[in-house]
């Protein structure tokens, strides 16, 4: 079963009057069918990270898409495999921050790298595909998103300047359950931006932010819905 990590729907807050990153989510109604969410970010804000999170079994993210103008992200989730009959929730998730980002994209089959131009790095990683995500990472020198999937996909890239800015990548697990969820955090006073993640073997469920850090989540089975062995990877971006 997935587990969502923020399902709780949450009031725009005020702008805050520096640069910090404040993050937002909204939830959907829970219901037994595909569904998508939409939040958006503060007035004077755009946004710098997304993520997502669904609640049921056999459920996982396909869209996870930030406007073309950063003001707001969506997300879709579906059934997937033999469904469920239960209700579940999808939750969409936005890091905003001020400053000037733009929202560059590439589109391919099973992979695609979306470059940031110039002097910009990325801030966040986004994508969408017809099958399931398997990575959502930016590249080790923040100057891409690289977003990999079983069917066709689009990488989305949140590009922008920050001072400071860091990936920092959790430690490779390997796991032999269903489902499993790993975090990696920012250090000392640093800022979460963004997440990510990867898994071998398996599909994506969740990727978002959470309290200092950044936890992805991933579900690995056979055709007959039996555990396998597989891998999972975090990662967060991070600002001083």
């Amino acid at each position: 079963m997935s587990t969502a990590l923020l399902v709780l729907s949450m009031t725009s807050p005020a702008v805050a009057s520096t640069n910090d990153p404040v993050a937002v989510q909204a939830t959907s109604p829970a219901s037994s069918v595909a569904k998508s969410v939409q939040v958006s970010c503060p007035a004077g804000t755009k946004v710098v990270g997304t993520g997502g999170a669904v609640t049921g079994e056999r459920t996982t993210i396909t869209r996870l898409r930030p406007a073309d103008d950063l003001t707001s992200v969506e997300v879709t989730a579906v059934e997937h495999g033999a469904g469920t009959n239960q209700q579940w929730t999808v939750t969409a998730r936005a890091t905003c921050a001020p400053g000037d980002f733009t929202l560059v994209s590439k589109s391919g089959d099973k992979n695609a790298e979306a470059v940031c131009s110039g002097n910009k790095k990325t801030l966040g990683v986004a994508g969408e595909t017809t099958g399931h995500f398997t990575k959502m990472a930016p590249k080790n020198n923040l100057k891409s998103a690289l977003v990999e999937s079983t069917g066709d996909v689009t990488a989305y890239a949140i590009c922008g300047t920050r001072p400071g800015l860091t990936l920092r990548g959790g430690t490779t697990s390997v796991v032999i359950t269903k489902t499993a969820a790993k975090s990696v955090a920012c250090q000392g006073a640093e800022q979460v931006i963004s997440a990510g993640g990867a898994v071998g073997g398996a599909i994506i469920e969740d990727v978002t932010t959470n309290g200092p850090g950044a936890t992805v989540t991933g579900e690995g089975t056979d055709a007959q819905g039996q555990a396998i062995r597989w891998s999972i990877t975090p990662y967060v971006v991070c600002s001083p």
